[in-house]
């Protein structure tokens, strides 16, 4: 059986609660797979430590660097499409012929958004006052909260993760408690594709998975 514990800090880690809850496969009915179940206490170690990274080194990286990035984890995608197809097939008890397509295009995300990720410019306002100079300045927002559905986990996440990594943020991803085994697996992607692993005392990638209270 499967054990996932949350990624936090750019380390797998056990829960607060030291709680797991089972991932049963639709199919069979069986439990194929425990998963660290989050709390409150999870939730402010990943959002404190996405902040530091977004002050940090990850912040300080440029638009071009961040692309490169992207579109090397698109490769490594492509390479391991079948098996996250696989992965969520027994999760979420879809058919192979569903998430196996979804999961082979899911790396065209992540290319098209890391060939944007130096593309993304401001612009001058013409402006009818004498004196003034109008323009508009994109700026990433910082930590990104993310909660994916059950039915297409890595193609819901990837809506919203690979944009949000393109204009520089930081991201807590949360699952469903449903379907956590494919994002945690996906860590393991990120980590080949080069991204930094740390800035100072904190990591760039911040996820947890599974279901907690959140107050």
């Amino acid at each position: 059986m499967k054990t996932y514990q949350h990624y936090i800090n750019g380390a797998l880690c056990d829960p607060a609660s030291g709680e797991w809850f089972d991932s049963e496969n639709p199919y069979t009915g069986e439990v194929w797979a425990k998963i660290a179940r989050g709390n409150a206490k999870d939730v402010d170690r990943a959002v404190s430590a996405a902040k530091a990274a977004f002050d940090g080194e990850w912040g300080a990286t440029g638009p071009t660097a961040r692309g490169k990035l992207m579109v090397k984890l698109a490769e490594i995608i492509e390479r391991e499409a079948a098996r996250l197809g696989e992965i969520e097939v027994r999760d979420n008890g879809k058919l192979i012929a569903e998430m196996g397509a979804q999961t082979k295009y899911l790396a065209e995300w992540y290319r098209y958004f890391g060939g944007l990720a130096d593309k993304i410019e401001g612009a001058v306002i013409p402006s009818d006052k004498p004196g003034i100079f109008n323009f508009t300045r994109y700026e990433p927002l910082g930590v990104i909260g993310m909660i994916t559905a059950w039915n297409s986990p890595l193609l819901l996440l990837a809506w919203k993760l690979a944009p949000a990594l393109a204009a520089g943020n930081t991201a807590v991803v949360k699952p469903s408690e449903y379907t956590s085994a494919s994002t945690l697996e996906f860590m393991a992607l990120i980590e080949e594709a080069g991204f930094p692993a740390r800035c100072g005392e904190c990591n760039y990638w911040f996820w947890f998975g599974g279901w907690g209270a959140f107050g």
